[in-house]
C-alpha cells in the first residue's frame, strides 16, 4: 500500500486537532496525573529512593545541598570553596548552577537546614513530566489528537534515556529536544521564519544551561543538521532561510552563555578524569578514541529494544507498543516531511550511539569540534529515543484512518509471529534449564504485549466505532510495558545491600558536629574508603579532597595527598577510622568508631612570606614544595617574576573572614611582603588593597598571594569572572528578547 500524502498546515495544526480555549488545559493535565501517578514510588509512599546510586548520593545531593543552603541566604555560589582549596562552581558544569528551573529547587530544597528527599523526589518527577510535557507541544503542533500527544509525550518522559536515566543534569538538557524542534519545524514552514528559529535557538541555548554538556553536542548535532537539510532543500540553496539560520545561531550561543562561557573559562584551566590510560586530561587534549569506543553501544544490545534489562552503558529499551506504533507511522505517514526528518534524526543517533561500529562516528570526532568531549557516545540513542516518542503519536491516530486498515492486518500478524517467537525460544531455553529460568524474567511480559497489542491492532481493524476506548487501552499498555523498565529498579529503604549510600550521612553527624565545635577556620582530609561523599559540600567544612571529576591543573600538580601540601593548605584534621598520616593525634572518635586525627605541624590559613623563587615548570615545583629544606612558610614559589620584597619579621594577621565568594584579611605589615591565603586562586579572582585593586600572585603556583605595603591594611579578594557576569547578561538579555518576540503578536492582536 502507498503511503497517504499529508502535509502538516501553516499554524501547526490540522483542523481535527486544533487548540480550543477550553480543552488547551485537558491534555497537559491528564499527562501530569499520569506521571505523577507513574512515580507512585518516590511520591505517594515513602519507601524507595532515587538517589541510591554512588554518583548521586556523593556529589550530587551535596552539591545540592550546598547550592540550596547558599539560595536561601540570597547568594548564588559560582565558587565552592569547601573541596580541594576551593574552584568554581558554575565552571564544573554539572551542579547545574545555570539552569533556571534548579533555582525553584534551590529555594524550596531544605527544611529545618537539611535536604528534604521529599522535594528532591517532586523535583525528580517534575523532570519527567516537562519532558512528556514538551513533547505533546511537539506532537500537537505536528496535528496529533489529544490522546497520541499524550502517548508520546509519556512515551519522551517516562520511556527511552529521560525514564531510564538518573542523572537529573543529563535529563535536564535532554527535556528540550521536542521545543528546540517544535520551533525549527515551524520557521521551516514559514510560520514567521525569524521569530521561530530565534525560540528553536533559545531552547537548544537552555539544554546547555542544564548541567551536562553530553547530550546537548548531540542535540546541537542533530539541529545543526536539520538545518542543514532545510538549507539545501529540493536540492537547491535557500536563501530565504540563511536568516533563520543566523537568527538560531545567535539566539543558541547567546542563550547558553550563562553555562558555555564559564565552563569554557574553567575546562582550559582544569584536568578531567575520562577512563583513559592518560588521565587526567587537559582541555587542550582529545579524549583518546578508544574511551569512545568503551562506552558506546555495542550491537548485541539491540535486542534490548525489546527486552527490558537488557543492557550496557545506557539502555536502548522502545518497548513492542512503542516500535510497533513507530513502525505504523513510517508505514503510514512516510510523504509527511516531519516524519523522514525524525526517521533521519533517529536513526542518526542510532548510529552515533554504536561508536565503535559507525565510521560516521569517528569522522564526526576527527572534524566536529567538541565531539571529542562527549566521551559517551552511547548517549547519542537519546536522539532515537527522542524520534521514536513522536512517531509513537502518528502512530496511535493512524489506528483511525480506515485506508490505513490493510497495514494494521499486516501488523497483527507480525505481531503474533513475534510474540509466538519469543514464547517458543522462551519456553525452549526454561526447558533446557530444567524449569528454572536463567536471566530476567521480564521478557515474558514484551511477549504478553505482542500478544496484547495483536489483539487491539485486530479490534481497531474491524471496527468502525469510536476507538477512544480502545486508544486508551494501548496507552495503558504502553504503561504497563514501560513500567518494567522505568523505576523498575528503585531500591526499597529496607534493602540492606542496595540502600548502603545515603546512611552515610548520618553516621558521619557527630565527627562533623564536632568539627564544628573546633575553632574556625579549618581544613579536614577525608578518607574516601571510610566517608564516600562530598563531606565539605554537606557540612559547611574545608575538605582537602573530594568526589570529583575534574579539578584546577595546578592544584592537581600538587599532589595534594602528600604531606607537605596538606601542610600548604592547612589540613590540620583527618578524618578516618584509623590513622593516615605520621604524628597525627586523635582527638575524637564517635559510636561508630569513625575518628578525627589532628597534626600539629600545618600552617595557618594566611601567613606572609618576604621572599620568592621563580620555578620553571610543574616538576620544579612539586621538588621546591616536596623539599624539606625548603622553607614554605616565610619562602614561596611561582613561575612569576619575584615582585619586590623586603626582608623583616614581626607581621601580624589580625583578622580572617571567608564568605562563597570573598575573603576579608586584616594585616599588620612591618615591610613590604605577600599576604598568603591557603585559598586557590583562578581566573576571575581580584584584590583589593584598602579598597585598591591589586594584582594577585599565584603563591605556590596555584594559592592567592597579594604583595602589601608595611602598615595596617585591608585585604579583600572577590570572584568576579568575566566569564559569568558577561555570560550572565546576555543569556537575560536573550531571554527578554525572546519574551518580547512572544509579546510582539499579541499586541498587534
Amino acid at each position: 500500500m502507498q503511503a497517504t500524502e499529508t502535509s502538516i498546515p501553516s499554524d501547526g495544526l490540522t483542523e481535527s486537532a486544533r487548540f480550543r480555549p477550553a480543552r488547551a488545559w485537558v491534555g497537559p493535565l491528564i499527562l501530569f496525573l499520569v506521571v505523577t501517578a507513574f512515580f507512585w514510588k518516590l511520591l505517594l509512599i515513602n519507601q524507595y529512593s532515587w538517589l541510591e546510586t554512588p554518583d548521586l548520593a556523593n556529589q550530587v545531593l551535596p552539591w545540592f545541598h550546598f547550592e540550596a543552603e547558599q539560595f536561601q541566604h540570597h547568594r548564588l555560589p559560582i565558587w565552592d570553596p569547601y573541596l580541594l582549596g576551593g574552584q568554581s562552581l558554575i565552571g564544573q558544569d554539572q551542579p547545574g548552577l545555570a539552569y533556571p528551573l534548579n533555582w525553584l529547587l534551590f529555594s524550596v530544597l531544605l527544611h529545618n537546614g537539611r535536604v528534604s528527599y521529599s522535594a528532591l523526589n517532586w523535583y525528580y518527577m517534575l523532570i519527567h513530566y516537562f519532558a512528556a510535557l514538551f513533547c505533546y507541544l511537539l506532537c500537537r503542533d505536528l496535528g496529533r489528537s489529544v490522546i497520541a500527544s499524550i502517548l508520546g509525550g509519556l512515551a519522551f518522559g517516562l520511556g527511552g534515556y529521560i525514564g531510564t536515566t538518573d542523572w537529573p543534569q543529563m535529563i535536564n538538557a535532554a527535556i528540550w529536544a521536542p521545543l528546540v524542534f517544535l520551533f525549527l519545524f515551524r520557521s521551516a514552514r514559514g510560520v514567521r521564519p525569524l521569530a521561530n528559529a530565534a525560540f528553536s535557538g533559545l531552547f537548544l541555548g537552555i539544554s546547555w544551561l542544564g548541567g551536562h554538556h553530553q547530550i546537548p553536542i548531540f542535540l546541537s548535532l542533530a539541529a545543526g543538521a536539520v538545518w542543514l537539510y532545510f538549507l539545501f532543500e529540493h536540492g537547491r540553496f535557500q536563501r530565504s532561510r540563511i536568516a533563520p539560520v543566523a537568527v538560531f545561531l545567535a539566539f543558541f550561543l547567546c542563550a547558553g552563555a550563562l553555562q558555555m562561557w564559564p565552563a569554557y573559562s574553567y575546562g582550559r584551566t582544569a584536568v578531567r578524569w575520562v577512563g583513559s590510560d592518560h588521565d587526567p586530561i587537559r582541555w587542550d587534549e582529545s579524549v583518546p578514541y578508544n574511551v569512545h569506543q568503551r562506552y558506546s553501544l555495542t550491537p548485541v544490545y539491540l535486542l534490548g529494544l525489546i527486552m527490558p534489562g537488557y543492557m550496557d552503558f545506557v539502555s536502548p529499551y522502545v518497548g513492542v507498543v512503542a516500535l510497533s506504533l513507530a513502525g505504523l507511522a513510517l508505514v503510514c505517514w512516510w510523504k509527511t516531511k516531519e516524519i523522514r526528518i525524525l526517521c533521519g534524526v533517529g536513526l542518526a543517533g542510532l548510529f552515533l550511539a554504536m561508536a565503535k561500529n559507525d565510521v560516521f562516528h569517528g569522522i564526526l570526532y576527527s572534524i566536529v569540534p567538541l565531539v571529542e568531549k562527549a566521551r559517551s557516545p552511547a548517549t547519542a540513542i537519546y536522539l532515537f529515543h527522542f524520534a521514536i516518542a513522536v512517531l509513537v503519536a502518528f502512530g496511535l491516530d493512524s489506528l483511525v484512518v480506515p485506508s490505513f486498515r490493510p497495514v494494521l492486518r499486516r501488523l497483527t500478524i507480525v505481531l503474533l509471529t513475534l510474540g509466538t517467537a519469543m514464547f517458543a525460544i522462551t519456553f525452549g531455553i526454561l526447558l533446557g534449564k530444567a524449569m528454572a529460568w536463567p536471566g530476567d524474567d521480564r521478557i515474558m511480559m514484551s511477549i504478553l504485549a505482542a500478544f496484547a497489542l495483536a489483539g487491539l491492532f485486530y479490534r481497531a481493524g474491524r471496527s468502525d466505532a469510536a476507538r477512544a476506548g480502545l486508544l486508551t487501552l494501548i496507552v495503558a499498555l504502553y504503561i504497563v510495558e514501560v513500567g518494567n523498565v522505568t523505576l523498575y529498579a528503585l531500591p526499597h529503604k529496607e534493602d540492606k545491600n542496595r540502600s548502603i549510600f545515603l546512611q552515610h550521612y548520618g553516621e558521619t553527624r557527630q565527627v562533623a558536629e564536632f568539627l564544628q565545635r573546633q575553632p574556625a577556620p579549618l581544613r579536614v582530609w577525608v578518607n574516601g574508603d571510610d566517608v564516600n561523599f562530598n563531606f565539605g559540600d554537606w557540612y559547611g567544612i574545608d575538605m582537602m579532597n573530594g568526589y570529583v571529576a575534574g579539578m584546577p591543573f595546578n592544584v592537581n600538580q600538587l599532589e595534594i595527598h602528600t604531606t607537605r601540601t596538606r601542610m600548604l593548605y592547612g589540613a590540620a584534621y583527618t578524618v578516618a577510622k584509623k590513622p593516615l598520616f605520621e604524628g597525627q593525634q586523635e582527638v575524637f572518635r564517635d559510636d561508630k568508631g569513625l575518628t578525627v586525627y589532628k597534626s600539629a605541624t600545618v600552617l595557618p590559613r594566611v601567613w606572609t612570606v618576604h621572599d620568592s623563587v621563580r620555578v620553571s615548570d610543574p616538576a620544579d615545583a612539586r621538588r621546591h614544595l616536596q623539599d624539606p629544606g625548603f622553607d614554605l612558610q616565610n619562602r614561596t614559589f611561582g613561575y612569576f617574576t619575584p615582585p619586590r620584597m623586603e626582608q623583616c619579621s614581626g607581621d601580624t594577621v589580625q583578622s580572617f573572614s571567608r564568605g562563597i565568594n570573598g575573603v576579608t584579611v586584616f594585616v599588620d605589615m612591618k615591610c613590604r611582603g605577600m599576604v598568603v591565603m591557603s585559598e586557590n586562586n583562578a581566573a576571575g579572582w581580584k584584590a583589593f588593597v584598602d579598597g585598591r585593586e591589586v594584582p594577585m600572585f599565584d603563591a605556590y603556583t596555584a594559592l592567592r598571594g597579594i604583595v602589601v605595603d608595611s602598615g595596617r591594611h585591608k585585604i579583600e579578594t572577590r570572584y568576579r569572572p568575566l566569564s559569568v557576569f558577561a555570560g550572565a547578561a546576555t543569556t537575560l538579555t536573550t531571554l527578554l528578547a525572546a519574551l518580547a518576540l512572544w509579546l510582539a503578536p499579541k499586541r498587534r492582536q
